[in-house]
């Protein structure tokens, strides 16, 4: 293989725009061939961003998988359309970076895993969060052991913002079932962050799941989650909304705990984050300063580009990701788990069984739950449930 890599883009909506095109354009080692996506608008659009001919554009992914000097392609389509994708270009010989989360089902995400195993090829995520500052900072104190073992992660996301998709596809397409889950699935990157900072795989999650922002449209998925996650020596929290609410991180240790808030108290990836502090066992504050590049959306772009940087450093040293197929496999099974929870009123176990009627067929599974018909997730109708 030569000192960069030929890529291919399939998929170019709007994540194209803030996060794929930054690295692409700026990374030596990354050069850009050829772009496919299903609508000519969004294929002129990322002719224009990227410089492409005519004939470096495809309608059809699997022209562009046909290119023999190929060596990776990044799967940026909704995730009813990825799993296809993915295995089509490792049978092609490719590595792939695909858009998170994984599949739409526990079972997809497996065999896609099996599938990068068995073509000796590296399928990473895009889990651009763990190179955000705070996170990357929050990590390196927690693994210092700033504040000793841990005990509870909080991770607030209830400010989310509910960005539309690409207009040339289909603007609402995350509101829809095809979606595999509402704020929750499509705010997966607070799920592997938590793995991430406890440094071990989860073992049982609890939630509640509602939609009181969008009751008034009949919502089809969820925009308010409550999880509650164990660990194996730590239990994680995350508390996930679109609409208005507090944003940040707090974690209690066995020595302390840390708390990061952000500018104008957004959640994480929609601002700057400003503070970052730990506080002793003695009750004393400790400031850490972040190292923040001049914007919010700068931030977002570089965390693009170190993930490229990383999926293109697992190649040419053969080596794992930092998010692996098989981390966006666990986090898709802690989201299905929390919907699980939420509908029947139990706490659930993980890894899903693969008898679960969600482990096979995702959030089209919840028909064939045993519901607890006074749960939150039934009453407001969500994934086409009704009361009984």
């Amino acid at each position: 293989m030569s000192k960069h890599l030929n890529i291919g883009l399939i998929g170019c909506g709007n994540v194209v725009v803030y996060g794929h095109r930054p690295a692409l354009t700026s990374l030596p080692q990354l050069q850009l061939i050829a772009l496919a996506d299903i609508t000519p608008q969004r294929r002129k659009l990322g002719a224009d961003w990227f410089g492409l001919r005519e004939d470096q554009l495809y309608a059809d992914y699997r022209d562009l998988l046909a290119i023999d000097a190929l060596d990776a392609v990044a799967v940026a389509v909704p995730q009813q359309f990825r799993p296809a994708i993915v295995l089509d270009a490792l049978a092609a010989g490719v590595h792939v970076l695909s858009e998170k989360p994984i599949a739409n089902t526990p079972a997809l995400a497996q065999r896609l895993v099996g599938a990068a195993a068995d073509a000796g090829r590296v399928l990473a995520m895009v889990h651009n969060y763990h190179f955000l500052p705070e996170y990357r900072l929050i990590k390196q104190l927690l693994d210092a052991g700033e504040i000793g073992d841990l005990r509870v992660a909080m991770l607030h996301f209830l400010g989310v913002i509910d960005y539309p998709g690409a207009a040339e596809y289909q603007s609402d397409w995350r509101h829809t079932l095809a979606a595999g889950g509402g704020v929750l699935m499509d705010m997966i990157h607070a799920v592997y962050l938590a793995e991430w900072l406890l440094g071990a795989p989860a073992q049982q999650v609890m939630a509640f799941v509602d939609a009181p922002e969008y009751a008034e449209r009949s919502p089809v998925i969820e925009d308010l989650a409550l999880l509650q996650i164990a660990f194996p020596r730590a239990y994680a929290a995350i508390h996930m909304g679109w609409g208005e609410g507090v944003g940040g991180v707090d974690i209690s240790g066995a020595d302390g705990h840390l708390r990061m808030r952000y500018k104008q108290h957004h959640s994480g990836g929609f601002n700057q984050p400003i503070e970052l502090y730990s506080v002793d066992s003695d009750w004393n504050r400790h400031d850490h300063a972040l190292a923040n590049l001049p914007t919010h959306e700068a931030n977002i772009a570089r965390s693009f580009s170190d993930l490229w940087a990383d999926f293109a450093a697992a190649i040419f040293k053969n080596r794992e990701p930092i998010a692996p197929a098989a981390a966006g496999a666990r986090a898709l099974e802690i989201v299905l788990g929390a919907y699980e929870s939420a509908v029947t009123g139990r706490a659930v176990k993980l890894p899903l069984d693969a008898s679960s009627p969600l482990y096979s067929r995702g959030v089209e599974g919840i028909f064939e739950l045993d519901a607890w018909q006074d749960s939150k997730t039934v009453a407001a109708g969500l994934f086409g449930l009704r009361k009984r």
